[in-house]
């Protein structure tokens, strides 16, 4: 019996201690974008936050590229995207930070399969595909807000753990350390067209970097 509390003790101290390390993983960080002075640049600054704390680690696999040319977005998701409702959604939350969107299709989608030791493999058989034609989509900038966007448009609400102040023109944002830091949620602010903190608005560039996107490929 003395065997058996021993252990129980010290699966519970290593649970306990295991608890203890995941909750001192979260940080804060406190985000001031001077810029951020009316609803839309609101919106487009928290949906930045928002993709980078939790649109990436919601579990709902996804993927984008972009057509800055033939201005529009490849966006892969699942057959989520056969919904109407679904896809009134992405329009709107484009339409929300001032871009003019339309699903012009949905499709299933998987990319080529893989060459692997057994023969081949579909990473994604299940991969569904919607066209998103964008007029006013010209440059890495404006991808940027939309993927953004976009991802605000599959969490479908706003998260705690980012928040507003638009008063102070701050952000707070809560995130896991051993994934983020501060400095990239700064960075996908920046990306967005708006200075965070001491990182400047398209990091300084006469255009953002492509973030969370790559290139068209067809």
């Amino acid at each position: 019996m003395k065997n058996l509390a021993l252990i129980t003790g010290t699966l519970a101290a290593g649970l306990l201690s295991a608890t203890a390390c995941r909750r001192s993983d979260m940080q804060t960080a406190r985000i001031d974008v001077p810029q951020m002075a009316e609803a839309t640049a609101v919106r487009i600054v928290t949906n930045a936050a928002l993709h980078e704390v939790v649109g990436q680690y919601d579990g709902l696999r996804h993927d984008f590229e972009v057509d800055l040319a033939g201005k529009f977005v490849l966006y892969h998701e699942s057959e989520r995207l056969l919904s109407p409702a679904y896809r009134r959604q992405i329009e709107a939350r484009i339409a929300e930070v001032g871009y003019h969107a339309r699903v012009t299709d949905v499709r299933l989608n998987p990319p080529p399969p893989v060459v692997a030791s057994n023969g081949t493999v579909q990473l994604w058989p299940d991969r569904y595909t919607a066209v998103i034609v964008v007029s006013d989509l010209a440059h890495n900038t404006d991808a940027n807000i939309i993927v953004d966007a976009i991802a605000y448009a599959r969490l479908g609400h706003d998260d705690p753990r980012v928040t507003v102040d638009a008063r102070s023109r701050r952000l707070v944002a809560r995130y896991e350390s051993l994934r983020l830091s501060t400095k990239n949620i700064e960075q996908a602010i920046a990306c967005a067209g708006f200075a965070a903190n001491d990182t400047p608005a398209k990091l300084g560039l006469a255009d953002a970097v492509p973030r969370g996107w790559t290139a068209v490929r067809l």
